[in-house]
């Protein structure tokens, strides 16, 4: 399937709740700078789509080959929050995309940040049949949306959910995402290493910082990933993996707990 890379993205928040960086040039800059990132290190086309009428394609007239910038008039519903606008960007994409289609690989990211460690990550999804990657947090109620890897087909599945989000009411985003693939057949694989992210947060003003990975934090990663697939698992209603899968998951989470141990007392 081929792989296309989508960021999202809202230059203008225009008032937008629960939106603390509102400053438009430097968004736009952010958004630009991101845009480059991924042209200049990877090989794979990339939607850039927008959802406050801004039109940023003469910045990159000379991107026409690889990139397509999408743009329109959203969040007309402020009251239902951004995440509400998230979605509408993603559904619009899949609408109005010449490089999306009904079988391939989206990797969306929030447009103003950039996976340093994206190559690597994308390397590991050459898969024939549907799925979708996500870092879950340790409760399974909330999954990072910054980075979301799967087919079309589970934004498809994610999208039927969208009309329960409200940021107003504490119904996110994450809350959503983290629901529809717990709910969902569709396969689950998690990220093969931590996407490692730098920018700033759109909410809250955090700085995120490409952490330098060693040894010690590519197991522990590893070692949670695991554990969280096996829960996944067990609370997924419509996944019903094999005694071959269980144990092959229970053997992996062993095995990266007890490398964890080897590296604490080799130090």
């Amino acid at each position: 399937m081929k792989t296309v890379i989508l960021l999202t993205g809202c230059i203008n928040p225009n008032g937008m709740p629960f939106t603390l960086l509102t400053d438009i040039s430097e968004r736009q800059k952010q958004y630009v700078d991101a845009i480059h990132y991924y042209i200049n290190n990877t090989d794979y086309r990339i939607v850039f789509c927008e959802n406050s009428n801004t039109d940023i394609s003469p910045l990159f007239k000379n991107e026409q080959g690889r990139l397509e910038i999408l743009t329109f008039a959203g969040n007309q519903d402020k009251q239902r929050g951004k995440g509400y606008g998230e979605t509408e960007i993603i559904e619009y994409a899949l609408h109005q995309s010449s490089f999306i289609q009904d079988a391939c690989i989206i990797i969306k990211i929030t447009g103003r940040l950039i996976v340093t460690n994206i190559c690597q990550i994308l390397k590991s999804l050459n898969y024939k049949h549907d799925f979708v990657t996500c870092l879950f947090h340790s409760n399974l109620k909330f999954a990072d949306s910054r980075i979301i890897c799967g087919t079309t087909s589970f934004y498809k599945e994610f999208l039927k959910n969208k009309g329960c989000l409200n940021d107003s009411e504490g119904i996110f985003f994450e809350h959503v995402l983290a629901s529809t693939v717990l709910d969902s057949s569709i396969c689950f694989i998690p990220f093969s290493e931590e996407p490692l992210i730098t920018g700033i947060s759109g909410t809250t003003g955090e700085l995120y910082k490409d952490v330098t990975t060693n040894k010690k934090k590519t197991v522990s990663y590893k070692t949670y990933s695991w554990i969280q697939l096996k829960k996944i698992y067990q609370h997924s209603p419509h996944r019903h993996p094999s005694l071959f899968i269980r144990t092959y998951i229970q053997l992996n989470i062993l095995k990266y707990k007890v490398l964890s141990k080897i590296l604490l007392f080799s130090t």
